[in-house]
């Protein structure tokens, strides 16, 4: 039996951790120890703040009604073993404040996959902390503003400031900016209210494969709930797309795409007629937009598919350069790495040529990342781990569909666990499926 206190601590965890999804995404911070690369700079964000909030009310509460005779499955204990071989790797790092930094965002992230988890279960019979579509709507809410802004930014190629939402200037004629370069001149690359145009078109393509999976499985419409449900997923997946589009990131696209068909053979597998209709008919109609999109921005399109233009070629360079720097610090740390968050340090420190901070970059691809910083054994519990998220009693149709979409984007990318906003949203997906 509930007790008015239990209850209140419920409602409050229930509501901060909602604003928490809601505010995810923007980049609000308070920052704490500047440095030349976000990926060296220790932040207070304001998302990592209501966290704490709800992470602490949350345990209250546990304490307060504990659970008996719980068996930990072999997710909980590669979680453990992931955790230990990155509180080691802490030890030989040369920046160790970073890589406290980095450890304690790891701690974060962890308690969101645990009260995700925790919180959209039933136990004994009681109601659920949160609803997990609700969490799913609040996230893609909070993300179709930062479409909105990015199809702005793309459509006007500029970028808003605001210190307030986190948002950075971006000048397509500086320096440092990511664009297309075309005989028409630099065209930006959309970042929305994200570091990078690549971490906005991996979000983009998660949560697009969200709103399909939502789109397809909705067979009644009983009331105005429904009907505005409806209309939002529409406009979202409508707005989105360009977006993700803007993004002109392949990976995002891969992404994306591969998500798609998975959730399509889990529909087919489920052979459910009515679903697999709605859901064909959202892919045709999701390729009649693209193509509407591409047509006119075919030269930029070209660009990025054939990529033998000379920042084309620059990219690709440097991502083989960043595997074959990768391959040599797991060779010479491959036991317990070179200390979590401290791959770019690394490899200034050990630089017998001294360069700007900005040139020296995680390899983009979390696996070697992961292996590089927190050693071989962080590798195979995180491996372990992320198989054992999506298991035979995996809880929904869309579980595949977003892990194939984040092994993808893993495989070519790293901001995943290189930046602070990263690690949670991998986690938070994580929890969802």
């Amino acid at each position: 039996m509930e007790t008015k206190f239990t209850k209140s601590l419920k409602r409050v965890i229930e509501y901060s951790f909602y604003l928490f999804v809601f505010l995810l995404p923007w980049q609000t911070k308070l920052i704490l120890v500047p440095a030349d690369t976000n990926f060296n700079e220790i932040s207070l964000y304001v998302s990592h703040l209501l966290l704490l909030v709800t992470l602490i009310t949350f345990f209250v509460y546990k304490l307060k009604r504990p659970e008996v005779g719980v068996k930990i499955s072999w997710m909980w204990w590669s979680l453990a073993g992931l955790e230990i071989s990155i509180l080691v790797s802490f030890f030989v790092a040369p920046d160790q404040l970073l890589a406290f930094f980095y450890y304690l965002l790891f701690l974060m992230a962890v308690g969101v996959f645990y009260i995700v988890r925790e919180g959209t279960k039933i136990v004994d019979f009681e109601n659920k902390f949160f609803h997990r579509s609700k969490i799913i709507y609040i996230f893609l809410l909070s993300i179709f503003f930062q479409a909105t802004l990015g199809v702005y930014q793309f459509l006007t190629q500029t970028s808003p400031v605001s210190k307030y939402l986190g948002l950075a200037a971006h000048n397509p004629e500086a320096l440092g900016t990511s664009v297309i370069e075309t005989a028409s001149g630099r065209w930006l690359r959309v970042y929305g209210g994200m570091d990078h145009p690549n971490i906005f078109g991996g979000v983009l393509a998660i949560t697009l494969i969200l709103a399909a999976y939502l789109l397809a499985k909705k067979k009644i419409i009983r009331g105005w709930r429904e009907i505005s449900e409806s209309i939002f997923l529409f406009l979202f997946y409508f707005v989105a797309l360009l977006a993700l589009f803007f993004t002109f990131s392949r990976t995002a696209w891969i992404a994306y795409a591969f998500g798609l068909l998975a959730l399509l053979i889990s529909f087919l597998l489920k052979r459910d007629r009515w679903i697999i209709g709605r859901y064909l008919a959202l892919i045709y109609f999701s390729g009649v937009m693209i193509f509407i999109i591409g047509y006119p921005y075919q030269s930029l399109l070209q660009v990025r598919i054939k990529a033998d233009t000379r920042l084309e070629q620059i990219s690709i360079d440097e991502r083989s350069e960043y595997v074959m720097q990768s391959k040599e610090v797991i060779m010479d740390n491959s036991l317990i790495g070179v200390g979590v968050g401290n791959y770019p340090q690394y490899l200034r420190d050990t630089d017998a040529n001294k360069k700007e901070g900005w040139n020296y970059q995680p390899v983009h691809n979390v696996f070697l990342l992961l292996w590089s910083e927190c050693g071989v054994f962080a590798l195979i519990f995180f491996l372990s781990f992320l198989a054992s998220t999506y298991s035979k009693n995996h809880r929904a149709a869309f579980s595949g569909a977003i892990l194939v979409a984040l092994i993808i984007i893993m495989i070519f990318d790293h901001w995943l666990i290189s930046l602070p906003f990263g690690i949670i949203f991998l986690f938070l997906a994580l929890g969802l499926i």
